[in-house]
């Protein structure tokens, strides 16, 4: 009987080895999404061939359009957009929040994988993009840029599209 229960027991450390991930659960309370700022402890490990790391690093958000400081032209629809991923613990992307002008436009934004994409007519004039993704550990990464948005027929050196 001690030989049956001890292989078992052996198979199933075996097996829960080989998942390759654990999750610590914290009490709801410190899990809460409070804005911007990162939380006081990281929830989430991963396994790395001998070692748990802990994810405490937020995503990582590239590839903005318009890019910083750009001028486009007003001609239809500005197109924003922005590439974000997390290598660890993975996007959570129900804390995913893009605004423009300080208006959350999230829901009207299209996500498509790790990419978003939000098109709108603005007026002419200078507008901010803000973007923030949190991931499954609790880390959030903030990006914000800036653009203009120009008059057509007036010569800046701007992106027509």
């Amino acid at each position: 009987m001690k030989a049956t229960l001890r292989s078992t027991v052996t198979a199933a450390a075996v097996l829960l080895g080989s998942l390759g991930a654990m999750l610590v659960v914290q009490p709801a309370a410190a899990q809460q999404w409070t804005g911007y700022s990162q939380p006081a402890v990281v929830a989430q490990q991963d396994w790395r061939g001998d070692h748990w790391r802990r994810d405490d690093r937020g995503p990582v958000i590239s590839d903005v359009t318009p890019v910083q400081g750009e001028r486009v032209g007003d001609r239809g629809l500005t197109r924003i957009s922005a590439h974000f991923f997390d290598d660890r613990s993975g996007v959570d992307m129900r804390y995913l929040v893009l605004r423009v002008d300080g208006r959350d436009v999230t829901h009207r934004a299209r996500v498509d994988g790790d990419d978003i994409r939000y098109a709108e007519d603005l007026r002419p004039g200078r507008h901010v993009a803000d973007l923030v993704v949190r991931d499954r550990a609790g880390n959030a990464t903030r990006r914000t840029w800036a653009f203009d948005v120009v008059e057509r027929g007036r010569h800046y050196g701007y992106n027509t599209y």
